[in-house]
């Protein structure tokens, strides 16, 4: 297996090098060949500088992989949400986050988004990240720059909001806007306004540029129905001769349910759509406070002897199974000896009820009409920049807040009541040379507040019982959770203060109740030192942590899950990288870096918890080791890169805060050429190994699968969920591929432009292809591959623009695999949808 695996990666190496080689050996025929003076269109090129560590320094000269994605790009290629920006980002693909298109996946780990270089608030699948609104976005594969702070080894989204700048350092000089009116398939509609304009302020330059989008639309999936609206306003001034200063906020709303896809999966399904029929086990009372869903009292027993960790009630949803023996195993598992409660009795007490098999299409999914997510998110900068001779000094403030609550009836509530984050950073930029040697200098400080609060209800969630062809029942509907679950219900005690029981009704609790609050002071340097042709860049960056956080959580019998005590500690941590590039006279840049980064282990919102704190947990490290070769000529009709990587991380999943050991290895590849007047092109490649080693994980099995290695039935599984710590199914310290990333990927797009009247012509066609993979770790479900082909086709004239596209152009049918639960939901595929924009420019 691991051979197999091994070889694939040498073939795909040598593969990618022989491309890239050519490419840059046959540069100077392709240059015959390419028309002098050839316009970039679509700024399909990069730009001619880039952001990655702050240095004004271009994407070829850059020692690292990151990839630039422009305004006008995101245009033409009809780009929308981060999930699009996969097409164009090696080393990147997205999992469902039920449905949510909040953060990308890179290199087998979720990316941290940024905004004009400042690390935002997590975002745990709460809203839609908006991309339109971008001048520019950055995607860098693996740790971020020392300038940046810390953050996840997987790498950075980057987002550069539209400005009234046309450059570093000139306004736009009149008044210029656009009006654009999106009407696709599934009733979507998207109106989107910007206009920018110059002023003078006494007798001071100054541009302000606003941005507004708002979406009310349907959707392909039945019963999903995405609303959001975002405004951006960005106001740059020159304040004195040598000082500029840059405001400007995003404020954003949405109310996008999250949708895991469909449930009861089996081979079969994935295969030929053949779903099992039935409904849930009859647990609803005639309790009138929860008429239509299950309480706390109806889907669980509560009792003084269930243990507070399982939230002093024995679960009659689910059952977590821990390693059993000759004398206490009931079932098995991949041949591992469970021993899980409530057996054999329970399997009786989860058959589904008059159970059938039926077809289901992509349409129906996982979902209900009173589940809900409402977001509101707002970032604000104040930048100051002086200009001192040869120095440019900087001092910037940043302030991020999001508050976001949510509910879905499988049994998920989340409640982030005001999470803000607000950051200073004070850098200086110089220059020194000698007669050899010219090196360009970054040193500062920063000092970062988070203050976070989450609070999580996810006992007793389950997919499984819910026949999705039917819809939601008061049989399969956890109840929400609520502030106050004992405003019908008084506990019980005995003399000795003990609690015993419940009387009247309890609502559901957040059984997750973590608020934590960080102080983080960083120093930083960097310096990119040039010999000719040699460079050599190196950075560090040493942090200083003051952490406090508590866990609030109670139990159902208002037992703490925490020690009621608020944890603090101090912890300081240094990372730092180096890079070692050539710049040959071929136009070809090999590059060689290592990066040590820190970073913080947290849940799900980025908060500390509790637990780590006393030990240090919370705390972390990574390794990056990237060997690389990129290429641009001298027209800058051809860019490409190349990269090999190998990184480490031990990091927390967020939801269920075990500890995991990631190990991704892999080779990325982009290209980006002019073709000639009217042809252009972009490409990505990635063959990637993502492995992971967490004793504690959570697992929640199969259904089916568990099912066959017990000699039962699906549907006698179905009306429950079994679940334990990864280690009870597959021993300890195990390593195992990462569930749900593909080991290799494949994009190319073409792109045409002709003038034709007062206008042009464009058009552009492509495909991301995606190689075979298992849902999960447990490798239980294989999801084929796929090839996914878009399309667009518009006319442009100095004022007016149509754009048609069409997504997925030849309905494929394809699956993508849960972030979470990915052993027992999968998402099926949108299907063929088309879109026209109308724009209005002026």
């Amino acid at each position: 297996m691991r051979t197999h695996k091994l070889n694939k990666l040498s073939l795909a190496i040598a593969a990618i090098t022989a491309t890239s080689l050519a490419l840059s050996l046959n540069a100077q025929e392709i240059e015959k060949i390419s028309v002098v003076g050839v316009k970039d269109e679509n700024m399909i090129m990069p730009p001619e500088s880039s952001s990655t560590y702050g240095f004004d320094m271009s994407l070829v000269e850059t020692p690292r992989s990151v990839t630039e994605v422009s305004s006008d790009l995101i245009e033409a290629y009809g780009l929308r949400s981060v999930d699009d920006l996969v097409r164009m980002t090696p080393g990147a693909f997205t999992s469902s986050f039920f449905g949510i298109q909040g953060a990308m996946d890179i290199r087998g780990e979720t990316a941290d988004n940024y905004f004009r270089g400042f690390r935002r608030i997590a975002n745990p699948g709460a809203f839609k990240t908006n991309i339109r609104g971008a001048k520019q976005l950055e995607v860098m594969r693996g740790p971020v720059s020392p300038l940046y702070g810390t953050g996840s080894v997987g790498g950075q989204l980057n987002y550069s909001p539209k400005s009234a700048k046309s450059d570093a350092t000139k306004y736009i000089e009149e008044v210029t806007g656009k009006v654009d009116l999106t009407l696709g398939t599934y009733s979507q509609k998207i109106l989107a306004a910007e206009a920018g304009t110059p002023f003078k302020l006494g007798d001071k330059q100054g541009g302000i540029y606003v941005f507004a989008e708002a979406e009310n639309s349907g959707s392909f999936y039945n019963n999903y129905e995405p609303t959001n609206e975002m405004l951006q306003v960005a106001i740059d001034l020159d304040i004195t001769d040598s000082t500029t200063m840059e405001f400007g906020f995003q404020a954003q709303t949405s109310d996008s349910i999250q949708v895991p896809g469909w449930n009861r999966v089996t081979q079969d399904l994935i295969d030929n759509g053949t779903y099992i029929t039935g409904a849930a086990p009859i647990r609803n009372s005639d309790n009138t406070i929860g008429a239509d869903r299950l309480l706390p009292q109806e889907s669980g027993f509560i009792s003084s002897a269930a243990p507070y960790f399982i939230n002093s009630s024995f679960s009659g949803v689910g059952s977590f199974c821990s390693p059993g023996d000759a004398d206490t195993s009931n079932f098995v598992y991949n041949d591992m000896l469970l021993a899980c409660p409530g057996a054999p009795g329970f399997i009786d007490g989860y058959a589904l009820t008059n159970p059938g098999e039926t077809k289901i299409d992509h349409k129906t999914t996982f979902i209900d009409d009173i589940d809900f997510a409402d977001s509101t998110a707002f970032t604000a900068y104040l930048d100051f920049t002086t200009y001192i001779d040869d120095m440019v000094w900087k001092n910037q403030f940043y302030y991020d807040y999001m508050d976001h609550t949510k509910y879905q009836s499988w049994g998920f509530t989340a409640d982030y009541p005001g999470a803000t984050a607000a950051e200073f950073r004070s850098s200086l930029m110089f220059d020194t040379q000698s007669e050899n040697v010219s090196i360009q200098h970054i040193a500062g400080v920063s000092l970062r507040h988070e203050d976070l609060d989450l609070n999580h209800a996810f006992f007793d969630e389950t997919f499984d019982f819910r026949d999705i062809t039917v819809g939601p029942t008061a049989n399969d509907r956890i109840d929400w959770a609520v502030t106050d679950p004992y405003e019908d219900a008084t506990i019980l005690y005995d003399v000795d203060g003990n609690p015993t029981g419940i009387e009247g009704t309890v609502r559901r609790n957040f059984n997750e109740e973590q608020v934590s609050t960080v102080t983080n002071l960083g120093i930083f340097y960097l310096a990119d030192i040039s010999f000719e042709k040699l460079s050599l860049l190196l950075g560090a960056r040493y942090d200083y942590y003051d952490v406090e956080a508590e866990d609030e959580a109670v139990s159902l019998l208002g037992i703490p899950f925490g020690d009621g005590e608020v944890h603090k500690d101090t912890e300081s941590a240094l990372s730092y990288n180096l890079s070692i590039s050539y710049a040959t006279e071929s136009g070809l840049v090999p590059y060689v870096t290592y990066a040590k980064a820190n970073s913080l282990t947290t849940n799900q919102l980025g908060g500390i918890i509790a637990s780590s704190v006393d030990n240090g947990e919370y705390l972390a490290d990574s390794d990056l080791i990237e060997l690389g070769l990129k290429y641009s000529n001298e027209e800058d009709t051809i860019y490409t890169a190349l990269s090999i990587f190998d990184q480490e991380k031990t990091d927390r999943i967020g939801q269920t805060q075990a500890l995991v050991a990631v190990s991704s290895t892999g080779v990325e590849f982009e290209a980006r050429a002019l073709l000639n007047e009217n042809f252009s092109m972009t490409a990505t490649a990635t063959h990637i190994e993502t492995t992971e080693v967490s004793d504690n994980a959570l697992a929640i099995i199969n259904g089916a699968d568990f099912a066959a290695q017990n000699g039962l039935e699906p549907y006698q599984v179905y009306g429950g969920r079994i679940g334990g710590n990864r280690s009870t199914f597959v021993g300890t310290g195990v390593e195992l591929d990462r569930g749900g990333l593909p080991d290799n990927t494949i994009s190319m797009y073409l792109n045409y432009v002709q003038p034709m009247g007062d206008g042009k012509i464009t058009g552009s066609t492509g495909f991301g292809w995606a190689d075979e993979t298992y849902t999960d770790v447990l490798e239980t479900i294989l999801l084929p591959s796929y090839m996914v082909w878009t399309a667009s086709l518009g006319y442009i004239t100095e004022n007016y623009e149509v754009l048609f596209s069409i997504n997925n152009l030849f309905d494929e049918e394809y699956y993508t695999s849960a972030d979470l639960f990915d052993s027992v939901v999968v998402k099926p595929s949108e299907g063929r949808t088309g879109s026209v924009m109308f724009s209005y420019k002026f």
